[in-house]
């Protein structure tokens, strides 16, 4: 739901780290043929929107993909490719130093969970999955490039998504597309008329005309049962409502006149703080339910 912003150096020091992870020694000729330092190098930093050329590029080859499988993804007995980059060192490039380096704090498929990564003296570790956006199973040669790894929470990758094929034409990826530019909360009911949970729905509104973006997006909110999930945080809409009830604009400025650190900091401020969250797109990734309680308070007027 988030779009990631990524800076090239991070780009840059994935590939360095992770290039000689792929066990190229396993391939035969066929694939050492085309599989180069060169090839290798445009697989892991290709962006979304070649992938389906490399994929088209790549099936006119008589590849054994057992093989491919084995030197891009590994297994317990072939521990190359994206099974070493998954596993624990504390001088070797690994998962952990790229979750750190992205510093995704919030889920960007559900905006529901913190994926903080934690790296400390005392052996304790914590990172954000990594989903494969296009599944390493069938594309094993895209396991170790960087625009296919997700950084997300377990719900979403392992349970929700799990083996639901997600392609570039069927959903949004959130390095490539913003979710947020295409769909917007809402409520199925007008919230100044509810006062209890069973008398509306969350649910989801177009922002965009672009119909196949609307497509895509539609298609993450049922893969990822968004609004199941969200139907669950009623509770925080009404909490939403009182606070619209509570902090109108006649109370704000009283507090911006009589309060001198509100007067400071302004009325962006005083509204970030009625509503426990950030007035501010780009900041939508910083916290849960961000963009959840975003939309909804621009519904009811406090932003």
């Amino acid at each position: 739901m988030i779009k990631i912003i990524v800076d090239d150096s991070i780009v840059m020091e994935f590939y360095d780290g992770v290039k000689k992870y792929i066990g190229k020694h396993l391939f035969t000729s066929v694939e050492a043929s085309y599989f180069t330092d060169k090839k290798i190098e445009e697989i892991i930093k290709c962006k979304p929107a070649n992938f389906e050329s490399l994929i088209n590029e790549i099936k006119t080859k008589l590849f054994d993909f057992n093989i491919i499988n084995k030197a891009f993804v590994g297994d317990k007995s072939k521990p190359y490719g994206y099974k070493k980059f998954t596993t624990k060192a504390k001088t070797q490039y690994r998962g952990y130093n790229l979750a750190d380096a992205l510093k995704i704090d919030v889920c960007p498929y559900c905006n529901k969970n913190y994926t903080h990564t934690i790296m400390n003296k005392s052996k304790q570790y914590t990172r954000p999955d990594f989903d494969h956006f296009l599944s390493k199973e069938k594309y094993p040669y895209f396991a170790l490039s960087f625009y296919n790894l997700i950084p997300s929470c377990q719900i979403c990758n392992r349970t929700l998504k799990h083996t639901t094929e997600f392609t570039l034409s069927t959903h949004v990826h959130p390095y490539q597309d913003d979710f947020n530019s295409i769909k917007k909360f809402t409520t199925t009911k007008p919230l100044v008329l509810c006062t209890q949970e069973d008398e509306f729905e969350i649910t989801f509104k177009n922002k965009s005309l672009d119909k196949l973006q609307i497509d895509k997006a539609d298609k993450n909110i049922k893969d990822l049962a968004l609004e199941i999930q969200y139907n669950r945080h009623k509770d925080i809409v009404l909490e939403l409502k009182d606070r619209y009830d509570l902090y109108n604009d006649t109370s704000i400025q009283i507090l911006l006149k009589d309060t001198k650190i509100f007067k400071d900091k302004g009325e962006e401020y005083i509204k970030s703080l009625i509503m426990c969250s950030d007035t501010k797109d780009k900041n939508i990734n910083k916290r849960p339910l961000s963009k959840l309680i975003k939309d909804i308070s621009e519904e009811l007027g406090l932003v």
